[in-house]
């Protein structure tokens, strides 16, 4: 809110209380009208009551001792809000109890303004005051993992899920992504492989990432970047059992993790499992079966033995639909490149070679395709009931969730490290960052690219009097009613 003055018909000035949104300006209450000074001062006044009662909101000027707008001077706008949220944040997790301040700011300045490192030390000084060489940010950054803040910062979140979050972790969640450089220079963990962002031409590492059922991180793995991602699989799960000290636990996974040597070593060790099922590579006998018994019935479900395991099969016509269009669409892509064979520079799924070195439409596939139109498929060594198993296998898009969020908000790609103790260390600030925006999602109910949006707009002002030297620290008024419920919401969190 501010006060404004209008001239009247009559020669006065009448004085109001307005605010501005979007272009628009709000008349909140019409003072009065003055014809001098005195008059004048008077409604001045009540205007400036009027808008300290109901918006909360204090002129600067009131804590200087001279109140002309000349003598005063802006130096600096700081986030101080963000920051103030996104420290108190990182202490309720835990992290603090990795005892190293620049850590810390690396982490949130990250979150806040995603850079590397050589523009996060820039950000820090400039909107946090705080200068540490690009030399000793480097020097933490290698040290931290020597001194296991990975660790640390794993056990802190294994802790909070399970005193804050009220979690049992009998049940939690394993994927892997990959993360691109912009080179060519492969190290023990850099190096080419089957790229999931499209970058098949410069190297990449792997990560592999454990969620619980609301997406809340608890451990994460870097691997070379040409480790197939279902060789990542065992040794994460034995790493998580352990921390997690938990031999009832169950592994939700997708179909990518599901070899037969994955699956009997977590038999071996009495763990418990739910993965996709690679349908299209059973028997066509065994798929003949989950055809019949499926009869394309809306959402049926049909349960065989398989390999001493539960498969579970459902039927949906919406993704018979999607299926079948995917499935005409190829079969006409199929017969294009037959009948152009000099175009055929790639695999097409229904096109396979004669031995007279012609290319033919592979009828057999065809009819395979065909018939596991619509049914998804779903192998479990528990006891859990049929829906239930359905139910958590689709909880996995929760970490897809996670992932969108490092790759995204939090920027961890590209990445412009070249040794691998750097790197992993660069990962785990990027995994500190993912566990304080979903403990924020989780705790407002906003994306962490909302709440930034919306604390962004309060930010921590010095203010000087250049006449008496004074200074003064002013967070920015909000008068915005939604964005004010927003910003005392914000200012919660964390607690």
């Amino acid at each position: 809110m501010r006060i404004r003055v209008v001239s009247t018909a009559s020669g006065k000035h009448a004085l109001q209380v307005v605010s501005k949104r979007s272009g628009v300006v709000k008349v909140h209450k019409h003072i009065g009208t003055y014809g001098n000074d005195s008059e004048k001062a008077i409604l001045y006044q009540k205007a400036q009551d009027y808008i300290q009662k109901y918006s909360g909101q204090v002129s600067f000027t009131d804590y200087l001792t001279s109140p002309s707008l000349s003598d005063v001077i802006i130096t600096q706008s700081r986030p101080l809000f963000a920051y103030e949220l996104l420290s108190r944040c990182y202490d309720k997790l835990g992290f603090a109890q990795y005892p190293d301040s620049l850590i810390k700011d690396l982490v949130i300045s990250r979150l806040y303004h995603p850079a590397s490192k050589r523009g996060l030390h820039e950000y820090i000084y400039e909107s946090l005051g705080r200068s540490y060489s690009l030399r000793t940010i480097y020097r933490h950054v290698k040290q931290s993992l020597k001194n296991g803040i990975k660790e640390a910062f794993q056990e802190a979140l294994i802790t909070f899920a399970r005193q804050d979050l009220g979690d049992t972790l009998q049940l939690v969640f394993y994927d892997v992504t990959t993360l691109y450089f912009d080179s060519q220079v492969k190290t023990t963990l850099k190096d080419f492989g089957f790229s999931k962002d499209h970058h098949s031409t410069d190297t990449q590492i792997v990560i592999g990432l454990v969620v619980n059922k609301q997406g809340f991180p608890l451990y994460f793995d870097v691997f070379s970047g040409k480790t197939f991602e279902g060789h990542t699989l065992v040794g994460v799960i034995e790493n998580i059992q352990q921390l997690l000290q938990s031999p009832e636990l169950i592994v939700v996974a997708d179909a990518a993790m599901l070899s037969q040597d994955n699956i009997d070593h977590m038999m071996a060790k009495k763990i418990g499992f739910i993965v996709g099922a690679r349908l299209a590579n059973l028997p066509l006998r065994f798929i003949d079966q989950v055809h019949t018994q499926l009869n394309k019935q809306d959402n049926n479900i049909a349960i065989f033995s398989y390999r001493n395991q539960r498969l579970i099969c459902q039927y949906s016509a919406k993704r018979a639909s999607k299926d079948r269009s995917d499935r005409i669409k190829q079969i006409e892509r199929a017969k294009t490149v037959i009948d152009h064979p000099t175009g055929i520079m790639g695999r097409y799924r229904f096109v396979k070679k004669a031995k007279d070195l012609k290319y033919l439409i592979n009828t057999k596939l065809i009819d395979k395709a065909e018939k596991l139109e619509g049914v998804k498929g779903y192998i479990t060594n528990t006891n859990l009931e049929t829906q239930m198993v359905i139910d958590r296998y689709h909880d996995l898009w929760h970490i897809e969730n996670s992932f969108r969020i490092t790759k995204s908000d939090l920027e961890a790609r590209p990445i412009f490290h070249r040794l691998d103790e750097t790197i992993k260390a660069h990962m785990v600030m990027v995994f500190a960052g993912l566990a304080i925006s979903k403990y924020i999602e989780q705790s407002t109910g906003m994306s962490i690219k909302k709440v930034l949006q919306h604390s962004s707009r309060v930010l921590t002002h010095t203010i000087i009097n250049t006449k008496t030297g004074e200074t003064i620290d002013k967070e920015t008024s909000i008068d915005d009613t939604y964005l004010k419920q927003i910003i005392e919401l914000l200012r919660t969190v964390g607690h």
